[in-house]
Formats: structure tokens, C-alpha cells, sequence
């Protein structure tokens, strides 16, 4: 990306925050005391606290433009910065000695800015998913290590409107300079020429492999790219699965160790996730109860079985049972998803989450090897990034899933969930076509 496209980025960023703000304060306002001015105190402690409600974003990162508008912990951190700037118009309030400002304007106020910052958010992903089909915010990427890990990582970059990288090569430690790797893409050089490829093709991103390179040659890479500047260096863990539990601290007798749960939500994330799972499940097992119905009686003069049940693995890797519709013989019941509307019902009784990985029958267990363990550490889902992402292979499936697990927030969830209404809709209206 261009600094250009960076400044205008931030411009546009920082603008549509400050409008989404002042809009729901007013708003807020006019919905608790009535469609008329904000009063003296309400007024000066929105001109005085805005500055530092902005400030707060910058410094949790929000205007970071490596890590927002690409994942949903975005919104969390929105959610956040919201509840520092409410309280800041209070501190600005305070320390000018204005009158107490009105408990209802300041909630309603708190509420409508998370909605507005979020809404404003997620349009501007529109924009930039917008621009880079046009070719603009891109960023030009190099993948250091040619190996099954490296190829896997260029496969999940190929969509350059979800990335915002467009890979151009491999470079590799083993493999000569013009080796086919996969998609066109082909061996570039020698670790020890990455600087100059660097310059000549204007790189921005160096994503590095370290499993399939020398350390020495790991090493010469980060001497050189970290004196040089310019291009940005990441490193692609090869162990993904680990990355999936949630390791605490633990002392005994002054000896730091890594504990490692074995259930990935605890505590508020637990109840939140269980708020989400019983409180929408119960209202889409109900809007969904007709559809079943029908779908049950369109089989029932078919012949052949309605439903067909699994022995499923989950949390914990403890064995459920569940049934899902029986596919039709042309397929199109499973290939809208509207198989699993039966799913539902373990959701509601605990074995199952509306979001998750992807469930695993009991005499499929051996084919998900090492990452098993990270899998049932989370329930399994009646949707999930295995439902919504392309994948081509179970690697990439299984990245996606780690993602989401050691990633998980209640925005990613609904994110999932909405993703799953659209794709359900565009696949049945395929069908009809």
C-alpha cells in the first residue's frame, strides 16, 4: 500500500469515527430528552472529551492499519474504547466543574457509539474490499520458504480482496531461481538476494517460513531486512494447534510453567458464548421449526430415510449423538447447508455451539491427527469458518479453525453467523436459477 493510500486510509478512518460519535451522542440525547440542542454541560463535555475519546482509540490500536478491518476482535476493541470515552466525558465534565450530566444520555450515548463506531467500521471494509478490486491498497508480498507450509500460505492469499497481499514469489533456500511452485508462482531466488528483490519489486511484505530454511539463513534475512527498513517482516508459526489453547502462568517455588486449559472459553467468554448459543439457538430453532417441518415432509413421500443420526465428538472429545436431514439423491438439501437444521436441538441441550469447528464424526477421528485436541477444546458448531471460507484441503481447513478458536470473540460469532445467512441464501438461489 502507498503512503498515499495509507494517509487517505487514516484520513478516512479518523473522519467516519468522529461522525459515528458525534452522531450518537446527539442522537442519544434526542431519543432520552427530546429532539432540541445539547444543553451547556452535555455540549462542553463532548467538545472537551472527543479528543481524547480519539486519542483512546489510537492507543488501543484502532488506528493501526496492520491490524484493523481485517478480523472481528476489531469490534471487541471498539467496545472497549467506547466505555474509556464515556468515561472521559464525565472527567471532562468533572474538571470543569459543569453539572452532572444526565445517567440516560450517557448509557443510551455509551450504546449508540459502539453501534455507530461498528457500523461505521464495517462499511469502511466495504470500501477498501471495493478499491482493492480495482487494484488499490494492495501490498506486494514475498513468501520465504517454498515448502508444503509456504505453498499452503500463498493458496490462502490468493484472494487479494481479503488479504490485501499480492504475492508475486517464493523465495527459498533449496529450490533454484525459476522453479514452478503452484498458481504461477515460481522460486524468485536465493534468501541472500531477498534485499535487492525487495527494491526492484517495490516488496512490502516478507512472510517468512522458518521451518523451511536454515537457521543461518533466518538469520541473515532478519540482519538484513531489520537494518535495511522498508518492507515488513512476519513470521509464520509452523505449530498452529498450540496456538490454539490458552496457556496461564504458574509459579512453584519461583519457576515459571505453562499451564494449559483443556476448554478454550472460561469465565465471561464462557458466558457470553452461552448467551449467544441458548438465546439466539432457541429463536432460530423456532423461526427454523416450519422449514423443518417442510423439508421433513417433502421426504416423507420419497421414501428412504428423513433423518440420518452420527456419533459426533465434542468438547472434551466426549461422544453425542445427533441427527442431521438425510441428503436428497441430488444433493441440493446438503449443499445449502439446510441439512443441519436438526443440529439445532444439540445446541440447545449442550453438546453443540451455533459456531465452531467443524463436527467430527467418531469414525473420522483419526484423520484430524494433532490438531484433535485443539479442535475438541472448543464445542462443535452447527456453522463455522468451514462453512463460509473456501478451503481446498483439510490443511487450510484446519488453519481456519485454529484461527477461529485461539481468535475467538462474540463479534467473530455473529460475524460467522451473518456470513452463514448470506452464503445459505446465495447457494439456494443458485439452485434456483
Amino acid at each position: 500500500m502507498s503512503r498515499r493510500g495509507r494517509a487517505l486510509l487514516l484520513a478516512s478512518l479518523l473522519g467516519a469515527d468522529t461522525l459515528a460519535l458525534l452522531a450518537a451522542l446527539l442522537g442519544a440525547y434526542w431519543l432520552t430528552a427530546g429532539p432540541r440542542p445539547l444543553p451547556p454541560a452535555p455540549a462542553l463535555a463532548v467538545a472537551l472529551g472527543l479528543g481524547p475519546w480519539l486519542f483512546t482509540f489510537y492507543t488501543l490500536r484502532l488506528y493501526d492499519l496492520e491490524t484493523v478491518l481485517e478480523d472481528s476482535q476489531e469490534y471487541a476493541t471498539v467496545a472497549t474504547g467506547c466505555t474509556y470515552g464515556i468515561l472521559l466525558l464525565i472527567v471532562a465534565a468533572t474538571l470543569f466543574e459543569q453539572a452532572s450530566l444526565p445517567l440516560p444520555w450517557l448509557f443510551t450515548g455509551w450504546l449508540a457509539a459502539i453501534v455507530a463506531v461498528s457500523a461505521g467500521r464495517f462499511a469502511m471494509r466495504r470500501v477498501v474490499r471495493a478499491m482493492r478490486r480495482g487494484g488499490h491498497l494492495m501490498a506486494r508480498a514475498i513468501i520465504v520458504g517454498a515448502d508444503e507450509q509456504g505453498r499452503t500460505i500463498a493458496r490462502q492469499l490468493r484472494s487479494e480482496v481479503d488479504s490485501g497481499l499480492k504475492v508475486l514469489g517464493f523465495v527459498d533456500d533449496f529450490l533454484p531461481r525459476g522453479t514452478p511452485v503452484q498458481d504461477q508462482l515460481s522460486v524468485l531466488g536465493h534468501p541472500g538476494v531477498l534485499p535487492a528483490l525487495v527494491r526492484e519489486l517495490r516488496v512490502a511484505e516478507i512472510v517468512v517460513v522458518p521451518g523451511a530454511m536454515a537457521w543461518e539463513s533466518l538469520q541473515i534475512i532478519l540482519e538484513q531486512m531489520t537494518l535495511a527498513g522498508g518492507a515488513r517482516i512476519r513470521l509464520s508459526p509452523g505449530y498452529y494447534d498450540l496456538l490454539a489453547t490458552t496457556p496461564r502462568v504458574a509459579h512453584r517455588n519461583f519457576v515459571p510453567l505453562f499451564v494449559v486449559d483443556s476448554a478454550r472459553l472460561s469465565g465471561f467468554d464462557a458466558l457470553l458464548k452461552g448467551a449467544l448459543d441458548y438465546g439466539v439457538g432457541l429463536g432460530l430453532a423456532a423461526l427454523t421449526l416450519p422449514l423443518a417441518a417442510l423439508v421433513w415432509l417433502s421426504r416423507l413421500g420419497r421414501g428412504g430415510p428423513v433423518f440420518v443420526s452420527h456419533t459426533y465428538l465434542g468438547i472434551a472429545g466426549r461422544p453425542f449423538t445427533a441427527r442431521t436431514f438425510a441428503a436428497q439423491p441430488n444433493g441440493r438439501l446438503a449443499a445449502t447447508g439446510l441439512d443441519r437444521l436438526p443440529l439445532l436441538a444439540r445446541v440447545l441441550t449442550g453438546q453443540m455451539s451455533l459456531v465452531g469447528p467443524r463436527p467430527i464424526r467418531l469414525e473420522d477421528r483419526a484423520r484430524y491427527g494433532r490438531w484433535f485436541t485443539s479442535l475438541a477444546s472448543v464445542k462443535p458448531g452447527v456453522t463455522g469458518p468451514w462453512a463460509v471460507v473456501p478451503v481446498a484441503a483439510l490443511e487450510e481447513e484446519m488453519r481456519a479453525a485454529l484461527y477461529y478458536i485461539r481468535n475467538w470473540t462474540i463479534w467473530l460469532d455473529m460475524q460467522v453467523l451473518a456470513q452463514t445467512v448470506l452464503v445459505t441464501l446465495r447457494r439456494r438461489w443458485g439452485r434456483l436459477d
